[in-house]
């Protein structure tokens, strides 16, 4: 239509939407985040989106089914208590620096059981797991049980022993252990001989059921003090709570034991149940070093007790005086327990997948790691080992149908070969 018969009409330009776009530009936000083959990947996210968002694009981007064991550690938090991005909080509300925010994808709840997982893929993740912090004293294990895990480890890269092919100081290169002692590799050696036949996802199953025996697999170490002022160190896991002080294992309540987990500013409070020769219960009390660390070990209790313990999450409570008038942190672990993740890896898990592995990295061979204890005793615990020997055994055959069985100590690993190069057995702190 000509300008001539057009008839005369106003026009409009939505100043608003065009702001509303450039507004939602600038309040993106990159994420890097550390990988477990020891990459960083980017992503981005709008500050307002919440932290399902990031957590689902961390996993699209692995293509992770069982995805209920792993989280998202916030590595640039100088607190000194372990903190993993709320899934249900907003980015805005827990990444308060500028972009970009850096990140650690780790390993959060330990299995209970190897056999639990439905696909090859999941342990191989929890392999996998990359140690990224620089090592300063070493993890408690004793050397033939180091020397069954290295031999695990070869197994599952170089394949079955073969003397044409494995000539004396074929482990030389490796760097199993700190300081081994003289006959180690000779003693690795051995026990490769005798894994002849073993796959790969044999191999690290053997692993996980062996470094799963030791005593702090799945432990949660949170820096505090006792009454007294002692340091000490208080570990959550899937069991329950353990106390540490001078890194031996001084106390231990199961969560059967317990009654109640609180907190009121930096002091954090656990409440037993009566024994029979009791007349009332006992409360006992811990000094945090803030209320951050506080109210993190609290969150760490209740998301341990709920995933390990519960068949499902407890629902939030409905009632409208309950829900705004309540003092206190509302904060529920609201993701599967770890009856929902099996139930849910048995439906959607893809049993058969195929995947590749990632070439070996001889500078990386570092098997049993250690971990960094002065980062959460801020270097004023004593420099002595922590004492596992004076401790009961644990034994794997006895406890692998156990549901609530799970022995307190934290995998992680650099895994790089073909199953895995290069693992690392280290505390998780943080």
């Amino acid at each position: 239509m000509s300008a001539r018969f057009r008839l005369p009409a106003g026009r409009s330009y939505n100043v608003r939407a065009t702001e509303l776009e450039r507004d939602r530009q600038h309040t993106q936000v990159v994420c890097n985040v550390l990988l477990l083959d020891n990459t960083v990947q980017a992503f981005k996210v709008s500050k307002s989106d919440h932290g399902q968002v990031l957590l689902d694009a961390v996993f699209k981007h692995l293509e992770l089914t069982e995805r209920d064991y792993f989280g998202l550690h916030l590595a640039d938090d100088s607190s000194d208590a372990p903190r993993w991005l709320d899934p249900n909080k907003p980015v805005r509300k827990q990444l308060k620096r500028g972009s970009p925010h850096n990140l650690s994808f780790r390993v959060k709840f330990f299995v209970t059981d190897p056999g639990k997982l439905q696909e090859e893929y999941t342990r191989v993740c929890i392999l996998t797991w990359c140690v990224c912090v620089p090592v300063t004293s070493r993890l408690p294990c004793p050397h033939n049980t180091a020397a069954l895990l290295a031999s695990y480890a070869v197994q599952s890269e170089l394949g079955d022993y073969s003397e044409t092919e494995h000539s004396p100081g074929y482990l030389s290169e490796y760097c199993f252990i700190p300081n081994p002692p003289q006959d180690f590799h000779k003693e690795v050696a051995k026990h490769h001989q005798q894994h002849s036949g073993l796959s790969p996802a044999q191999s690290e199953f053997n692993y996980l059921n062996t470094a799963r025996t030791l005593e702090l697999y799945g432990v949660e170490l949170h820096y505090a003090r006792d009454q007294s002022n002692t340091e000490i160190l208080i570990g959550v896991m899937s069991a329950g709570i353990v106390i540490y002080k001078n890194r031996v294992r001084i106390n231990y309540f199961p969560w059967l034991k317990i009654v109640k987990i609180s907190f009121k500013c930096k002091q954090f409070f656990v409440q037993l149940r009566r024994e029979v020769t009791e007349t009332r219960e006992t409360l006992l009390g811990f000094n945090m070093v803030n209320y951050r660390a506080c109210k993190n070990l609290w969150k760490a209790c209740v998301e341990h007790h709920t995933f390990f313990r519960l068949e499902r999450p407890i629902p939030p409570q409905k009632n409208f005086f309950a829900h705004y008038f309540t003092l206190g942190s509302k904060f529920r672990y609201c993701g599967r327990t770890e009856v929902q993740s099996v139930q849910y890896g048995k439906e959607k898990g893809i049993k058969d997948r195929v995947f590749a592995r990632s070439p070996s990295k001889p500078l990386a061979r570092k098997l049993v790691g250690g971990t960094d204890w002065e980062s959460v005793s801020r270097n004023s615990l004593s420099d002595e080992r922590l004492e596992t020997q004076s401790l009961p055994t644990r034994s794997p055959p006895e406890h692998w149908l156990d549901h609530n069985f799970t022995p307190p100590f934290n995998l992680e690993v650099t895994f790089y070969s073909s199953a895995f190069v290069s693992v690392c057995l280290t505390i998780l702190l943080s």
